[in-house]
Order: C-alpha cells, then sequence, then structure tokens
C-alpha cells in the first residue's frame, strides 16, 4: 500500500500545523517579553496614539489582501482561511478562561501569577499577541468577502466587521477609559474624584447630596445562638419572611408574626413605629414549643442608635429568636449637578440608571453600609469613555447583518465552483 508524502511545514499552502505553530509562537513570545518587560504600558497607548495604531493596524490588513488577492496560496491569504480563524479563536479562548479563572487585579496572587500577567490579563502580552491574530484572521475573513458586494456578502461583511470594530475599539479605548468615585456629604459641593490608587482629580462638573434614598426587603426571623451569634441550624438554616400575619415553624417553634414595623424606635419595654434618624426594624412575635409552651417578646437588628433585642426562647439562654439585618432593594441619592457651563439641575443618579453630564456617566455605587439607610455619605462613581460610540457603532453593524441575513440575504453565490 502506497503512502502518501505528508506535506512539510511552512509549504504552501498552509494548514493547521502552520497554525498551531503560530499560536505557540505567539505564545512563548508573549511569555518572554511579560517576564523581562512586566507587561504593557496602557497610559502609553492613550489618545491619539491608539487612533493611529487602530488606522495603520487596519490599512495594512486592508492593502495586506489587496495586494496578494490574486496569490491564494500565498501566507497573508491563509489568514483568511478556516485554520487561520480556527487556530485563532482557540488561542483566546484559552487566553479569555485564564483571566475566568484567576482573580484579576489582586495583590494576594502567587507572584509567579503575577509575573506572568495571569492577573491582569488584559495588559499582557500574551493577550495582545493573541487579540492581534485574532483581529488580523477576522480582518482578512472580511475582506475576502468585501467583493463581490451583494447577497449574503452584505450581510457577512457587517457582521465580521461589526465585530472588528468592536473587539479593536474595544481594545483601543481601554487606555483612555476614566472610573473614579467621588464622596458625597450632604450640603457639600464636591468637585473631586479619586481612582482605586487615591489619586484625585478636579472634575468638569460637581455634585451636593441633598438625600441619600434606600429601600429594603423585609427582614427574617431565624434561631440563633445567642452567645455566637451563629444560625441554627448552620447547614439549612431555617427562616421565613417576617410581616404582620405570617407563621412559619423554624427548629420545632411555631412562630407567628403579632406586629411589624420596618422603622421604630424602643419605648421602655415595647417598640413604636417612628421615622427618626437611627430607627430599626422591629417586630412582637409569639412562638409556641412542641410541650404548649408559649413565649412572647420584641425582636429587633437594632442599629448604631439602638441595640438589637432577642427573644429567648428557653430558660438555658441555648436559642434565641433573632431579626436578619434588612437587604438593600434599591438605593439612589438625590443630587444638586453643577457644571463648568453653568448648569445646576437636580438631578437622581441611581445604580443602574446613569445620569449623563460632561462626558461623564454617573452611577450610583455605594454608600456608608454602617450606618445602612440613614447613610450620610453616597459614593458615586463617574465613569468617562470616549470609545464606546465606537463600539456602539460595532454593534449596531452586526444586528444589522443579522437581520439582513434573516430578511434580505440571498442564497450563497459561488466563485469558479466554490464557496466564496
Amino acid at each position: 500500500m502506497k503512502q502518501e508524502n505528508k506535506k512539510p511545514v511552512w509549504t504552501s499552502p498552509w494548514g493547521y500545523a502552520e497554525g498551531w505553530l503560530i499560536v505557540l509562537g505567539l505564545l512563548a513570545t508573549g511569555l518572554a517579553l511579560q517576564i523581562t518587560t512586566g507587561g504593557l504600558n496602557r497610559a502609553a497607548l492613550s489618545w491619539p496614539v491608539n487612533l493611529y495604531i487602530g488606522s495603520s493596524f487596519t490599512a495594512i490588513i486592508a492593502a495586506g489582501w489587496l495586494i496578494t488577492r490574486n496569490y491564494r496560496k500565498s501566507p497573508v491569504q491563509w489568514l483568511a482561511s478556516i485554520p487561520a480563524a480556527i487556530t485563532s479563536i482557540v488561542m483566546v479562548t484559552f487566553l479569555v478562561l485564564i483571566m475566568g479563572f484567576t482573580l484579576q487585579d489582586d495583590a494576594q496572587n502567587p507572584v509567579w501569577v503575577q509575573t506572568l500577567g495571569l492577573s491582569n490579563m488584559t495588559a499582557s502580552w500574551p493577550f495582545l499577541f493573541g487579540m492581534t491574530y485574532f483581529l488580523i484572521a477576522l480582518g482578512m475573513a472580511t475582506m475576502k468577502r468585501l467583493i463581490p458586494f451583494k447577497g449574503r456578502n452584505i450581510g457577512f461583511f457587517l457582521n465580521h466587521f461589526g465585530l472588528y470594530i468592536i473587539i479593536l475599539g474595544g481594545m483601543l479605548g481601554s487606555a483612555d477609559l476614566q472610573r473614579y468615585t467621588m464622596e458625597l456629604y450632604e450640603g457639600e459641593i464636591v468637585w473631586t474624584a479619586t481612582d482605586h490608587h487615591g489619586h484625585g482629580i478636579e472634575m468638569p462638573l460637581a455634585l451636593e447630596l441633598v438625600s441619600f434614598n434606600m429601600e429594603e426587603y423585609n427582614p427574617k426571623v431565624v434561631v440563633i445562638d445567642p452567645h455566637t451569634g451563629r444560625i441554627i441550624p448552620e447547614s439549612i438554616p431555617q427562616m421565613f419572611e417576617i410581616e404582620a400575619g405570617n407563621r412559619g415553624t423554624i427548629l420545632g417553634y411555631d412562630v407567628e408574626i403579632e406586629q411589624f414595623y420596618m422603622l421604630s424606635g424602643k419605648m421602655e419595654d415595647r417598640y413604636e413605629p417612628v421615622n427618626h434618624f437611627g430607627a430599626a426594624p422591629a417586630a412582637l412575635v409569639r412562638a409556641i414549643a412542641n410541650d404548649g409552651t408559649e413565649i412572647e417578646g420584641w425582636i429587633s437588628t437594632g442599629s448604631f442608635m439602638m441595640p438589637h433585642s432577642l427573644l429567648d426562647l428557653n430558660h438555658v439562654y441555648e436559642y434565641s429568636l433573632a431579626m436578619t439585618i434588612p437587604q438593600a432593594s434599591h438605593y439612589s441619592s438625590d443630587v444638586i449637578l453643577y457644571t463648568q457651563a453653568g448648569v445646576v439641575k437636580e438631578v437622581r443618579i441611581e445604580v443602574n440608571h446613569p445620569v449623563s453630564a460632561e462626558g461623564w456617566k454617573l452611577y450610583q455605587y455605594s454608600y456608608d453600609d454602617r450606618f445602612g439607610r440613614w447613610s450620610p455619605t453616597s459614593v458615586i462613581e463617574a465613569i468617562r469613555d470616549p470609545w464606546l460610540p465606537v463600539v456602539y457603532t460595532g454593534i449596531f453593524m452586526v444586528l444589522a447583518g443579522s437581520v439582513y441575513l434573516m430578511t434580505l440575504g440571498k442564497a450563497p453565490e459561488t466563485v469558479n465552483g466554490e464557496m466564496p
């Protein structure tokens, strides 16, 4: 039986073997650069350097395709092939998986993890090489379907060039992304913001906190060990929501909620509804044991202004009914916004509903959790991403391409008897 001769590596036309060798070479080169240089300096790629890089990169891909389009077996043309697409996708997927399984920007990572750039993948040389290889393959595949610009080629171009813009815009724009926080206090106008390193900048806008607002879920009733504060049983906690009239069985006790105040203050041996600073939730509960013993009393989470209250279920203080701390369901800040242009207006800033001003998006970020709904401070996150319109353009192109293929795209055309 005659044995077929295998094609030597790096002999045209290239295939998967060359693709995997390129991947290994890029990873090895990237790791070597990472160890010796310590990673990328994003600040060096900020505007307008990133614009020049992106424009030149795209122009080189287009020129490379146009110059070699008649040489189907050239290495440049190979970059538009399926082997190049598959190997580049596998390389990027591998790097993304490492990023997913490694805590990013965490100083607690082992030294070798930080040295190899695994804890800061998006600023590492291997990630840059992997994304560059993928973008070249994507760009070449897009150019391959650009001519003739008709039929399904239109939808293919919109989808792939849109994805190209999304990835390239996201990578280049990361150098210009600014993320700061502004800590607000009632009655104080704040013009400055700080990053996570504590470095401050003066903003083109100012915020003055009018009020911090919080809505909370109802707390739950649980049984705890009063000596340790641990919920009993720890393995499968038993609890139910506190609301007047609610009943449930916890650790063999039939528990009924007789009264409940979301905001209350303690008056001698009872709680009354109030709405003053430091008010806390409280409930009058009744517990009946298996032997018919009945216990009634108040429980409360307490607050920074008043102590918590437990209801002991036996005389040896082994078990006590307690109230869990309410979880925030929604919080926002009413602020007065000032701009350098002289605009003054009151706005509400929420977690998922930012306010746009002077090129910045303002999000509700956090608050002083020691005080909960009575927090005297509110932390606003200010984000500026000038490349976001570029990414949105790519997203709209992908959507347009998908709609086109589903509604207007014709059956694939053939070129010289092959699928283009």
